[in-house]
Parts: C-alpha cells; sequence; structure tokens
C-alpha cells in the first residue's frame, strides 16, 4: 500500500529504502501544483511531476518541525 504524503517545502522525507530526500520547492502553473523539486541528502537535485510524487511510498521524516509549530501555536 502506498502512503500519500502531501509534499512539504524543506520537509525531509524517506522512501522504502530508507534513502531521505528533501522537498526543495513545489512548482505551479495556472494555480495547479505542476512539478515538484527535490533533492537527496548527498545534494543531487531533481524535479518530478506530481504524479509521480503521489507513485512514491514515503514517510513524513520531519516530526520535529511540527511539533514545534504545534508548541508556538499553543503559547501564542
Amino acid at each position: 500500500m502506498l502512503l500519500q504524503q502531501k509534499p512539504i517545502p524543506g520537509y525531509w522525507y524517506s522512501n522504502f529504502s530508507g534513502q531521505l530526500i528533501q522537498v526543495r520547492a513545489i512548482v505551479y502553473l495556472a494555480g495547479k501544483r505542476r512539478r515538484i523539486v527535490l533533492e537527496d541528502i548527498g545534494g543531487k537535485r531533481e524535479s518530478i511531476d506530481v504524479d509521480s510524487w503521489h507513485g512514491m511510498d514515503l514517510v513524513l521524516h520531519s516530526p520535529v518541525n511540527e511539533q514545534l509549530e504545534e508548541s508556538v501555536a499553543h503559547d501564542l
């Protein structure tokens, strides 16, 4: 079963083999997400289409960022 993760710029994801990739940018055209720019841990970048993103079995690897955002929002 594939996990459907939303691409979030700056967040790291890991695939089924444990490789880390970071979403560097999302390219929009006519208000729709068209391409996602990824970077691996070695700095190699690639651009994939949205269908390819949805075909990747990824797990969010940056939960600390979400916890920090929640604690900041709670403190306000």
